[in-house]
């Protein structure tokens, strides 16, 4: 059995595809235009420094910096173009997309800790959902209020560190078919082995038992989170958390309840991962020896990665074409989705099915899989074979994952050193 998740992505709405048509367009106009709408970041960045200047429509130009600022981790430049999307364009935008964009707003908001702008933010839009849509289909936007009015009296979070790497233990540890990655954390005075996951898009997430433990300060209940189906949650916090040398003032924690299935297969204390990664820009995964560093001075790279609810994507090539992945370290082992099924027939011709579990927050399920017994790549500079990979072909939604599926902790097992940077955006490996 598998446990790819404890959490998934907070579910957000992002720009859905638009089109729009005026006189006088430019040719940079429609290839902005058209880029916007395919959705993909990576070409989107790499054209946009040649068309800014040829743009004769400043819609165009504003929806480019709000989802590049978003994708590539810069909520502060993101934030002034959504700001002026929605005080000077909603009605060409049309209801559907502004929405989406108001929706990124206060999740952009949040990740600044501006947390009283952002509760309200994600109230007006949850008054204006109500009664037209399922619960489900805006739990992010719930889940943005709720947090927004809990922190509002709170400070935004903030590193403090020495100005030299800082170095500190690592382990992994067998579950299931994989692994979980650990870094030890410290908070008020309990250190503790936390999963260092990418995939934890906000906040820490801790069991109840562990929260008790710590001494953690409750300070709201019914935040809501999706996983294996949508559940509720405790918020939390405490003055600061400790990871070796580095301080990370007022940080906040989502306390699961207890989960006797999940439980009887494995117990956490706690998870961390994009809030303490943002704030320390860079990470070095030291399998040779063992240990994270955190360097002083994050290093110069090519950007490979983007985000998407604050969960990085990867670009990899396989069989000469390229797509983008998950990267998820709390995921024990990668996987693949129906979308690389149905995209690589070939590869998929001859397998044969199984059934296997899949486990996260809500719970447990059983999906349909076949096994890649080598999964040859190219990501973060190098050649990557890993070995039995299932490839997921049930499960909610039609079975697909986004983004064709998540790279796991093998992955990162599968080099000497690996460089994570959320300051340029890149993972580079050894």
């Amino acid at each position: 059995m598998t446990f790819s998740r404890l959490r998934r992505a907070l579910p957000l709405l992002v720009l859905l595809g638009w089109g729009f048509h005026a006189p006088g367009q430019t040719p940079a106009d429609v290839r902005l235009g058209e880029l916007l709408n395919d959705g993909d970041l990576f070409q989107l960045r790499d054209e946009y420094p040649r068309l800014k200047d040829s743009l004769s429509i400043g819609m165009l130009d504003l929806l480019a910096r709000s989802q590049l600022g978003v994708g590539f981790n810069r909520p502060e430049v993101a934030a002034p173009a959504l700001d002026s999307l929605l005080q000077f364009h909603q009605e060409a935008l049309g209801a559907e997309s502004a929405l989406s964009m108001a929706a990124l707003r206060a999740m952009n908001l949040l990740n600044l800790g501006m947390y009283a702008q952002a509760g309200a933010a994600g109230g007006d839009l949850v008054r204006a959902l109500e009664g037209s849509l399922p619960f489900e289909s805006y739990i992010g936007l719930v889940f943005i209020e709720r947090i927004g009015k809990a922190l509002a009296d709170v400070p935004a979070p903030r590193l403090e560190r020495p100005d030299r790497t800082v170095t500190v233990p690592m382990r992994y540890e067998a579950v299931g078919r994989g692994h979980h990655l650990y870094i030890p954390v410290e908070v008020n005075g309990l250190e503790r082995d936390f999963i260092f996951d990418t995939g934890c898009s906000f906040g820490c997430f801790v069991s109840e038992r562990y929260a008790k433990e710590a001494g953690l300060k409750i300070v709201a209940d019914s935040i809501p989170v999706s996983g294996m189906t949508v559940g509720l949650v405790k918020l939390a916090t405490a003055d600061s958390l400790r990871v070796g040398e580095m301080v990370y003032h007022h940080p906040f924690f989502l306390v699961a309840p207890p989960d006797p299935e999940v439980d009887a297969e494995f117990t956490f204390d706690g998870v961390i991962g994009y809030d303490l990664l943002h704030a320390a820009g860079e990470v070095v995964i030291d399998n040779d020896a063992g240990v994270f560093r955190f360097p002083a001075q994050p290093s110069d790279g090519a950007s490979n990665i983007c985000l998407s609810g604050n969960i990085p994507r990867v670009r990899i090539e396989y069989e000469g074409e390229p797509f983008e992945m998950v990267f998820d370290t709390g995921n024990v082992k990668s996987d693949l989705d129906n979308g690389f099924a149905q995209r690589f027939p070939d590869t998929m011709a001859g397998l044969a099915r199984h059934t296997t579990r899949r486990g996260g927050f809500g719970g447990i399920e059983q999906v349909e899989a076949a096994t890649l017994h080598e999964f040859r790549f190219r990501a973060a500079g190098c050649e990557i074979t890993l070995h039995d990979t299932e490839v997921i072909c049930t499960g909610p939604g039609g079975g697909a994952m986004p983004y064709n599926g998540s790279l796991g902790a093998d992955f990162v097992r599968a080099f000497r050193r690996l460089t994570v940077n959320y300051v340029q955006m890149f993972i580079r490996g050894e």
